[in-house]
């Protein structure tokens, strides 16, 4: 008869399997993971896997609601440091930033994995959520402050891409070694702030 686990130790577990399956999808990208071969990765049994994922979609759900999860944790920790509205947006785009360079394997399963039927795993739809609250509170913040202008929504889309497209040039090795992705980064964040500021730009200011 199985033994009875304690949910610490179910969490415990679960959280090994999402370590190897990160790992296994750094190597070979979805088609790497399989409960057979986290398994063999865990050194248990074949079904053992199966106590704690019905198939591959559902680890593959877990890892990402993990990883969405650290990065709300982390902009959420950014967010508190800086106490000045007209500064959290940049301390938000630039932490974002730094946490896809640290953990790319984790930015790309985030953002490279499609799972249509989101409704089925209710944690990972709450995590994404709750990774994208601290940009949109911080844009109507600013935009009911006057620091900003536009429709919030956009705003936040358009930041988004921004980030999003300079972090997958960079993790696909497209921008050259002759080029520092961190300066990039501040010159296209302060851009891309301007380009939403309330403040007139030079051109607008010259007429």
């Amino acid at each position: 008869m199985p033994k009875v686990l304690s949910e610490e130790e179910i969490a415990c577990f679960r959280n090994r399997m999402c370590d190897h399956a990160l790992a296994s999808f750094a190597k070979s990208g979805v088609e790497g993971i399989s409960l057979r071969g986290l398994a063999a990765d865990l050194r248990c049994s074949r079904t053992t896997p199966y106590r704690y994922f019905k198939n591959k979609a559902d680890i593959l759900a877990a890892l990402r609601q993990r990883e969405f999860a650290r990065i709300a944790d982390t902009l959420e920790n950014a967010l508190s440091k800086e106490p000045t509205l007209s500064k959290q947006l940049s301390a938000l785009c630039h932490a974002y930033f730094e946490f896809a360079l640290a953990f790319p394997d984790s930015y790309r399963v985030m953002y490279s994995v499609s799972q249509p039927d989101l409704s089925k795993y209710t944690d990972l739809e709450n995590e994404i959520l709750r990774s994208s609250m601290p940009m949109r509170q911080v844009v109507k913040s600013a935009i009911s402050a006057g620091i900003l202008k536009g429709d919030p929504v956009e705003i936040c889309y358009v930041i988004w891409a921004g980030l999003h497209g300079l972090i997958s040039l960079h993790l696909s090795h497209m921008l050259g070694e002759q080029r520092d992705v961190a300066q990039l980064a501040t010159v296209m964040i302060d851009a891309l702030l301007r380009s939403v500021s309330d403040e007139p730009t030079s051109s607008e200011s010259n007429k």
